[in-house]
C-alpha cells in the first residue's frame, strides 16, 4: 500500500534509461540483474542503494543495473508481468502477496527469513506461510506533521483523537495563514488519503461487506469521502494541489508551509528532512470518529522480490542477501526514516525517533492493515486514486464518487471469482 510521485519532466528521462550500472569487472561473460524500485529521484536512498550496488558489484563482479519510478512503476510492472519479463530484483510496494506472489520466487529458504519481523507474517505471507519478499522497510504510518506550525497555531497534535479535533486543529492552522494538508494532485496521495481514514472507519458488519463482495456505497461516501469533502469546502487543501508533486508535498512540510500530511511518513519525511535538516516534523496517530486513534502498517514500499523467472535467479537471490545484511539494511532504512522489517537491524532515526518511541515502540496503539489491501480487490487503487482526487477537485460529490468505485469494485470481484 503505501505511492508516490516525481515531476512530470523527470519521470520522462528516469522511466526511459537505466539510471545506474554497477561496477563491473572485466571481460564479456559479465552477468547483470535488472534491479527496480519505487523511489523519487531524490530520495536519500538513492545515495545508499548505488554505494551498495557498487560494493556488490565489487564483491561478487555481478553488475547491477538500477531503475526507478513512481508515477508509472505500477503500470511498467503489469505490462512485464503479462509480457513475462519482469525485473530480476524488484519492489513489490506492499503487494508482494496480493498482486506478485505467482510471478516471485519464494525466499523461505533464504538465511535471512528467520529475522522478519512476525508482524508481518498477516501482510507478507500467503496461506501456506510462504514469503515472497525482503521487508527492507517495515511501513507504520501517521499523519505526517511539522511541529512548528501546529505549535504555533496553538495546537497539541498529540491529544488528536477524533476527526472533529483534526478538523479543529485544521481550522486553528489556516487562521494563520499556513496550508493545514497538503496533497499532490501528481501522487498517489489522495489515494493515501482515502485509505488511512478507511482503515479505522467501519463497523465489523461493514467490513465484512466490502471482504464478502458487497460495496457500501452509502458507508464510503459516509465515512471516507465526507471528510475530504469538508477539507475541500474548508479550503484547506494546498493551492497548488493539482499540479504539485511528493516533492512539493515533502518541501511545504519542509520550509513550514504545510502543517499535515496524510501519507505513510517514510514516503515524504525523508525527503523533507533532506530538504531542511532542521525541521521539526513527525507523525501523530490517525484519528476516528470512534475517538479510536490508530497506526496503519505493514509490507513496505522498499521490500525486494525476485522474479520466478529471472534468467539470473542465483545471482539475485545473493543480491537481495546482501542487502538483508543488518548494516546494509540499516543505512536503506535509516535513509528512509523508517523502521526495517528485520529485527537484527538497528536503525537511527533521527528526529524522528522520537515519534517512533511515543507512538510505535510501546505498542499500545493498533496498527491497522492498509484498507485497500485487504477490503477491496486487487487493481482498485487507481480508482481510489482519482474518486478522491475528484472529490478534492470539486469534480464529484462523495456519493458520486463512491458509485463510481462500487462500478470498479464490482467489475474487479467479478474477475477474481
Amino acid at each position: 500500500m503505501t505511492h508516490t510521485a516525481l515531476r512530470a519532466g523527470l519521470v520522462a528521462t528516469t522511466a526511459a534509461a537505466l539510471l545506474l550500472t554497477g561496477c563491473s569487472a572485466p571481460g564479456s561473460g559479465q552477468q547483470n540483474l535488472t534491479f527496480s524500485l519505487y523511489m523519487t529521484a531524490d530520495s536519500p536512498a538513492r545515495a545508499v542503494y548505488e554505494k551498495l550496488i557498487a560494493d556488490f558489484t565489487h564483491e561478487t563482479g555481478v553488475a547491477v543495473n538500477m531503475t526507478y519510478d513512481t508515477t508509472n512503476y505500477e503500470n511498467n510492472i503489469k505490462v512485464k508481468m503479462a509480457a513475462g519479463n519482469l525485473p530480476d530484483v524488484f519492489a513489490t510496494h506492499g503487494w508482494s502477496v496480493l498482486r506478485y506472489s505467482e510471478f516471485l520466487q519464494p525466499l523461505d529458504d533464504q538465511a535471512w527469513t528467520s529475522d522478519v519481523n512476525t508482524a508481518l507474517n498477516t501482510s507478507m505471507r500467503d496461506d501456506q506461510g510462504h514469503l515472497y519478499a525482503l521487508p527492507v522497510e517495515y511501513t507504520v504510518a501517521g499523519i505526517a506533521v511539522n511541529q512548528d506550525v501546529v505549535e504555533k497555531a496553538g495546537v497539541d497534535a498529540t491529544a488528536i483523537n477524533t476527526w472533529d479535533d483534526f478538523n479543529a486543529a485544521l481550522t486553528k492552522v489556516a487562521a494563520t495563514g499556513v496550508t493545514p494538508i497538503t496533497a499532490s494532485g501528481k501522487s498517489s496521495s489522495a489515494g493515501n488519503m482515502a485509505d488511512f481514514i478507511a482503515s479505522n472507519a467501519f463497523t465489523d458488519a461493514q467490513r465484512e461487506s466490502f471482504l464478502g463482495g458487497t460495496f457500501d456505497t452509502a458507508a464510503w461516501s459516509e465515512r471516507v469521502l465526507s471528510h475530504v469533502q469538508d477539507w475541500r469546502n474548508a479550503g484547506f487543501f494546498n493551492a497548488d494541489y493539482v499540479s504539485a508533486s511528493l516533492d512539493d508535498m515533502a518541501s511545504q512540510l519542509a520550509q513550514g508551509q504545510a502543517a499535515f500530511a496524510l501519507v505513510p511518513a517514510s514516503s515524504i519525511l525523508a525527503t523533507t528532512l533532506k530538504l531542511n535538516p532542521s525541521a521539526n516534523i513527525g507523525f501523530i496517530p490517525i484519528p476516528s470518529d470512534q475517538a479510536e486513534r490508530f497506526l496503519v502498517g505493514g509490507e513496505g514500499i522498499h521490500s525486494f522480490g525476485v522474479s520466478k523467472s529471472s534468467k539470473n535467479k542465483e545471482a539475485a537471490l545473493k543480491f537481495v542477501a546482501f542487502l538483508a545484511e543488518p548494516d546494509n539494511a540499516a543505512a536503506i532504512a535509516s535513509a528512509l526514516g523508517s523502521y526495517s522489517g528485520l529485527t537484527n537491524v538497528k536503525v537511527d532515526l533521527g528526529v524522528l525517533q522520537s515519534s517512533y518511541d511515543a507512538w510505535v515502540t510501546p505498542a499500545q496503539l493498533p496498527t491497522k492493515p492498509f484498507f485497500d489491501r485487504v477490503y477491496l480487490p486487487n487493481g482498485i487503487w487507481s480508482t481510489m486514486i482519482a474518486t478522491t482526487d475528484s472529490v478534492i477537485t470539486g469534480q464529484a460529490s462523495p456519493d458520486q464518487a463512491s458509485e463510481q468505485m462500487k462500478l470498479q469494485y464490482d467489475t474487479l470481484f467479478r474477475q477474481a471469482r
